[in-house]
């Protein structure tokens, strides 16, 4: 009996499953999926699979074989739906349109790419086995994120206790309280191995972020005619549940400007002596107390001569003689492209300022690197988490601030010869042949008896807002570990803090933004803040000055 007349009622309603396939998934809540949309997936695939194997279409037959089986764990509860298998789904679906278009032109579908979506289909059945494997062990709970916060902040409270026991026993005799501070030293070790088991409850593997991506990137490329590979590297590094979610959408715009204005079309690529495939990279990696995200792609790089030109085009007061870092940093001003014509994709002047913006808003830093025709990196440093800070002890007056570790860059003591003045008020300080602008603490925060004689205090060189300064204080204290509390919920923004913390006396201690506090002692960065002569912050837990005032 010949079958190929019943070919094109195959195909057509192939198709129509494949479309309600993909519906289905792009509404389902891997939170809480529903049972019954696992099952219409599921029926689905099934039918696919059994039509393919009715007309011995092998290749057709054997991917819906592997989903399949995938679907049937799923709806059966034995395999924990993440975001990253609705986009392998997903993937696998246009897989399957693909392979139904290669079998109605009577082709033969492509291999490469079917060992592709297999082995990816293998890995994910893998990894269910895997983590099956380990709740039949263990045993899981799913518990709100809420909870698990409450559990962080009495953890911090722990913490500040025993920080503030510590310091009583310390101030006493050792021979006699010989025992209270034994037992001290042990709570401490015990405090911060159930901290540190606590925030991992909140660490999530960056592939939750990076799964997002494959599809974005094939459709953009697809609409903008260029063809882009997709490298991924750190999967398994993982980040604070709160940070990893912020961090997708400025991930998004960097991917999007990329692909827009970063890789070149295929025939321009080849023309440069390129391969007309380009690439795109994303990586993270644990360095220290941070994580460093790259996206970097190989494609034409930045453009110096056009950036200065529209800088100057904005009214920006730029030269040549700027260093390629502090072109760079000019694409972040607020409404500022250098795309030569709008699309639905970019170019509209609102991308890489609002990724500054949130970036700075984590407590992270970016950094661009670029060389024309070979591609740009741009880097992302976050803290892990926002709930506990590595920072440096310092004191100006009788006051003590911290400033985050992954600022500080060195510190020294000036010498007479090191510093030098400008128009005005401002200081220079040369280090090892560069000049540093100098930022007196003091003046920042009009801090009374402080050393105001830089000879006096110490130099902290801190890495802020893409460049390095010098910030002078009093004295270091030294290196601790503090517990983060958010100054704006418990009292207000103040301009050069980033939140606040509780020292071992009982006192509150400000954390300072090295982005945001060398802007608040010239003259031409006190834009957009109100100035007056002496502003007094009063809280029941805080008190400062603060000769910067309060934003607009």
């Amino acid at each position: 009996m010949d079958i190929s007349e019943f070919y094109d009622t195959f195909f057509e309603e192939a198709r129509e499953l494949l479309a309600e396939m993909e519906k289905q998934l792009l509404a389902l809540d891997v939170e809480t999926p529903d049972a019954e949309q696992l099952n219409a997936i599921f029926r689905a695939a099934h039918s696919i699979k059994g039509g393919a194997a009715t007309f011995g279409f092998s290749v057709l037959q054997e991917t819906t074989h592997h989903l399949e089986n995938l679907l049937d764990h799923a709806r059966r509860g034995e395999l924990v739906l993440r975001a990253a298998h609705i986009d392998r789904f997903l993937e696998t679906k246009d897989m399957l349109e693909d392979q139904l278009e290669a079998y109605r032109n009577a082709q033969t579908p492509d291999p490469e790419a079917y060992a592709h979506i297999v082995s990816v289909l293998k890995q994910l059945a893998e990894e269910g086995r895997r983590a099956t494997d380990v709740p039949q062990e263990h045993g899981s709970i799913r518990v709100g994120v809420d909870k698990v916060d409450t559990i962080i902040n009495l953890v911090g409270e722990l913490i500040i206790t025993q920080s503030m026991l510590e310091q009583t026993a310390c101030a006493s005799s050792p021979l006699d309280h010989a025992a209270l501070v034994s037992g001290i030293s042990q709570l401490q070790r015990n405090a911060r191995d159930l901290q540190e088991a606590v925030m991992s409850v909140r660490m999530m593997p960056m592939d939750y972020v990076f799964s997002r991506f494959p599809r974005l990137i094939r459709d953009l490329a697809g609409r903008l005619g260029k063809q882009v590979e997709l490298v991924s590297h750190g999967h398994d590094t993982e980040l604070d549940k709160s940070l990893i979610e912020r961090i997708i959408d400025p991930l998004t715009h960097l991917v999007r400007n990329s692909l827009d204005h970063g890789i070149e079309l295929p025939d321009v690529r080849q023309a440069q002596g390129k391969s007309a495939q380009g690439t795109l990279t994303l990586s993270a990696r644990h360095q220290g107390g941070n994580i460093v995200i790259e996206v970097m792609d190989d494609g034409a790089g930045l453009d110096r001569a056009r950036i200065l030109a529209k800088a100057r085009s904005h009214g920006m007061a730029v030269d040549d003689g700027l260093s390629d870092d502090e072109v760079w940093q000019l694409i972040f001003a607020p409404g500022f492209s250098t795309a030569q014509q709008v699309s639905d994709v970019s170019g509209r002047g609102v991308g890489m300022d609002v990724v500054k913006r949130n970036i700075q808003a984590m407590g992270g830093h970016v950094e661009l690197a670029s060389r024309k025709g070979s591609g740009t990196t741009t880097r992302i440093v976050l803290p892990l988490t926002l709930a506990i800070l590595e920072g440096m002890a310092i004191r100006a007056g009788e006051e003590i601030y911290i400033l985050p570790l992954s600022a500080v860059v060195e510190s020294l003591q000036p010498t007479s010869d090191m510093l030098f003045s400008m128009v005005g008020s401002d200081r220079l300080l040369k280090v090892r042949e560069e000049y540093l602008g100098l930022v007196a603490l003091y003046e920042v925060f009009d801090v009374p008896g402080a050393r105001t004689r830089p000879e006096e205090g110490i130099v902290v060189v801190v890495q802020g807002k893409g460049r390095q300064y010098a910030l002078l204080v009093d004295e270091l204290i030294g290196q601790q570990q503090v517990v983060v509390k958010n100054l704006e919920k418990n009292y207000r923004k103040v301009p050069g803090v980033s939140s606040a913390t509780i020292l071992g006396d009982g006192r509150v201690s400000l954390i300072l933004d090295v982005h945001d506090l060398h802007r608040l002692v010239t003259p031409s960065s006190l834009t957009g803040y109100q100035h007056d002569e002496h502003t007094v912050f009063e809280h029941p837990a805080l008190r400062c000055r603060s000769g910067a005032g309060s934003r607009q």
